[in-house]
């Protein structure tokens, strides 16, 4: 069945039925026979070495699962149609990713589905601007990615809602003072911002801590976060302030500094964290720092999909292939990509990229997806999303992540003291 998702409306079954006519020759698109079109390609491209491997692998693995899926779907209803995908691999640079969409350029590609970083996407919008490509993307989650009529879609929803998210977290715990540690980039400021405008009138958050990207020695960094909290200590009840790491993977770095007797300040308060070092594997088990996250009782979130997904086949391969954090809203939202690009070409075909652009976007509005519900604002960027909130906490074997709640976000003008978030029996 090519609606994937749970309990499609009469409108959705109603377009399921002329899509399947369309596929089986009965109904024809933009008077042109199926029969002139019976391979259809579909333009991948994942990162598949460097700090996105483990993402991009998920991500492509899902996409060669949609394109299976579809095909074995057309198989069963008789159709002359084959998907046929042409996938290039890249690493996490942003180099390897301007020369990969040279090459699908050169390879006659009008779209590419793809997982990429947002300094990936940043690095090749202007080519894709300029040459008529479409980017159908997941994992490019910056602000500063929402651009009104450039050529990137964002199949997910970005970092402005996961900022609701967080400002909501923080109102729940009835938090006053937040104090960030922050990775000095645009990822890292733009996140920042997000969540600073999300917050409301009751929390303040602090100008807090930066260090540069390439930083390998974390302690002048952790000195002055401890020096700084302390200061707040004196006139702000430990209860009420937390620490916001808004850090990729050397989060672990920044404990195993942390951790230390000489920081008197940092284990009395909570600390929060973001998509970018939430169930990260090296804070589990018995390792100082693990040991050290989970007494903090380190709170993150993660885009993921509806809890009863996890139950269905297309979760179920991705999670038997990948093990057990996989796959995460971003996967899903690329094998939903892949089944909403294929349908568009179908109903509509390409010629340019305004076509490929409004006949996707009107595809991804009536899909019921694995991930979710698709809305897509004026920038391009969906702003549905389900989004897990998981806690570190010590036990017997070590610490460990524990899904605790989650929320589905619907509507991009909910502000985030009207998110629901609802909570899981431990």
């Amino acid at each position: 069945m090519f609606l994937t998702g749970k309990n499609p409306n009469k409108y959705r079954v109603l377009f399921g039925i002329f899509f399947l006519l369309i596929l089986t020759g009965i109904v024809f698109a933009d008077d042109t026979t199926m029969d002139d079109h019976k391979n259809i390609i579909l333009y991948g491209l994942f990162p598949t070495s460097g700090p996105l491997t483990s993402q991009g692998e998920v991500a492509l693995a899902a996409f060669e699962l949609g394109i299976s899926d579809i095909n074995t779907y057309l198989l069963s209803i008789g159709s002359d149609i084959t998907v046929i995908p042409h996938i290039e691999k890249m690493s996490s640079e942003t180099e390897s990713a301007i020369e990969k969409v040279i090459k699908l350029d050169d390879g006659g590609a009008g779209a590419i589905i793809t997982y990429l970083s947002s300094y990936q996407a940043d690095a090749v919008a202007d080519y894709c601007k300029s040459h008529g490509i479409m980017l159908y993307a997941t994992g490019a989650d910056s602000p500063l990615l929402a651009i009104p009529e450039d050529n990137l879609i964002r199949m997910n929803s970005g970092d402005l809602i996961q900022a609701d998210v967080i400002a909501k977290l923080f109102s729940e715990k009835k938090l006053t003072r937040i104090i960030p540690i922050i990775r000095d980039d645009s990822w890292g400021g733009g996140l920042i911002n997000a969540v600073s405008h999300s917050l409301g009138n009751n929390i303040i958050m602090d100008e807090g801590i930066r260090y540069k990207p390439d930083s390998t020695d974390y302690s002048k960094y952790v000195s002055e976060l401890d020096h700084k909290l302390g200061e707040i200590l004196s006139s702000v009840p430990s209860e009420e302030i937390a620490i916001y790491a808004v850090t990729g993977r050397e989060i672990q770095a920044i404990m195993t500094e942390a951790e230390k007797d000489e920081y008197e300040n940092l284990a009395r308060v909570r600390w929060f964290g973001c998509n970018e070092n939430a169930l990260l594997p090296e804070l589990t088990g018995t390792s100082k720092p693990a040991q050290f996250a989970g007494s903090l009782t380190l709170t993150s979130v993660t885009l993921d999909s509806e809890p009863e997904v996890r139950n269905e086949r297309v979760f179920r391969e991705l999670h038997l292939k990948f093990g057990k954090n996989n796959p995460d809203g971003h996967a899903l939202a690329t094998y939903d990509t892949t089944w909403i690009v294929f349908k568009a070409h179908a109903m509509d075909g390409f010629t340019d990229s305004t076509s490929v652009d409004f006949a996707v976007q009107k595809m991804a509005e009536q899909h019921a997806g694995i991930s979710g519900d698709f809305k897509i604002n004026e920038n391009g960027d969906r702003y549905t999303g389900i989004y897990y909130i998981w806690e570190l906490s010590k036990g017997n074997d070590g610490s460990d992540w524990n899904m605790v709640a989650y929320t589905n976000i619907r509507n991009d003008s909910k502000k985030p003291e009207n998110i629901e978030l609802s909570i899981l029996n431990q």
